[in-house]
């Protein structure tokens, strides 16, 4: 039976918020500091350790890559979990230095052709889009990097930090001319003013969606799981395709591709319930089988089958 999940409602106070960024903005400062692949050899030590400390996330990745069926075994599960802290540890490099290292040169499309000439032929009028992606690879720099790329502004919902301290250094890289952030309050509105003026709209759709927040179940590496339908709903309401994206790493040079599915362009019928619940297991599906290929880049320390196995 699903267990019911307790939100959370309390807010951190002001001692734990400066404790939590004290030593992040020391770390920040630091890895600022050094050459790329210094800073990724001191963090890639710094999240091995905490791999050994951190027991909680620790085992609730392993578990989940045995409860996905990724890997088989607990060694091998554990060398996948130790793997992802690794990608944990250079994500964090590039979130700090992305305006030092980030350049369009080192960024390429591949996946499904079509759908790479109609949204990222550049030079040439591309079709904006609904973008459905996960936190795999590198999803921070995807926003400026494929609005750049296709030469479509994006526009994307922004969930409040946790800590708002150190929301504001992470915007600082997210946010940009190009690349617009919705407060999540309201934020479905402000998408579709987005998705009228010709934007793309993204959407990150990996993490658990509550029934009352418009979650339907879906599946996802063979299990069941609750999955968010913003982008369902918008597709049958405005008629734009929805596009399944990863943006994996594919060097330790700030190297970046942006994988692609087929463009998902669905046929109403008159069962608009069950219309939402097809397209959302297209995407889910899609954005699956792209992060099987290399699922030490996905965030396994999620709870994405919460009502289900935890």
């Amino acid at each position: 039976m699903p267990k019911k999940n307790k939100k959370r409602t309390r807010q951190k106070s002001t001692i734990i918020i400066w404790l939590e960024f004290i030593p992040f903005l020391l770390l920040y400062s630091f890895v600022r500091m050094l050459p790329l692949k210094i800073a990724y050899a001191a963090n890639k030590f710094i999240f091995r350790l905490l791999y050994l400390v951190d027991a909680k996330h620790r085992n609730r990745s392993i578990q989940h890559i045995l409860y996905a069926g990724v890997r088989d075994n607990q060694k091998d599960a554990a060398r996948l979990a130790r793997a992802y802290y690794t990608c944990l540890a250079k994500l964090l490099v590039e979130i700090i230095k992305s305006d030092q290292c980030y350049s369009l040169d080192k960024t390429k499309a591949v996946g499904c052709q079509e759908t790479i000439d109609k949204v990222f032929t550049r030079g040439g009028k591309n079709q904006h889009v609904i973008l459905v992606t996960a936190h795999y690879g590198n999803w921070e720099v995807a926003g400026t990097a494929i609005a750049e790329y296709t030469g479509i502004n994006m526009a994307s919902i922004m969930r409040p930090f946790g800590n708002p301290l150190i929301g504001q250094i992470i915007l600082k890289t997210r946010a940009s001319g190009i690349h617009e952030m919705v407060p999540k309050q309201g934020g479905i509105k402000g998408i579709l003013k987005a998705i009228k003026k010709n934007k793309i709209a993204t959407f990150l759709v990996d993490q658990h969606a509550a029934a009352k927040d418009g979650g339907v179940e879906t599946i996802f590496f063979g299990k069941p799981c609750r999955t968010h339908t913003a982008p369902a709903l918008l597709h049958l309401k405005t008629g734009v395709p929805i596009m399944p994206e990863l943006t994996r790493r594919i060097d330790d040079n700030f190297g970046f591709e942006f994988m692609v599915g087929e463009l998902i362009e669905y046929k109403p019928t008159d069962n608009k319930e069950q219309d939402i619940k097809n397209i959302t297991q297209l995407y889910t599906t899609a954005l699956e089988k792209m992060i099987a290929e290399q699922p030490e880049q996905w965030m396994w320390t999620h709870r994405r089958w919460l009502n289900f196995n935890r």
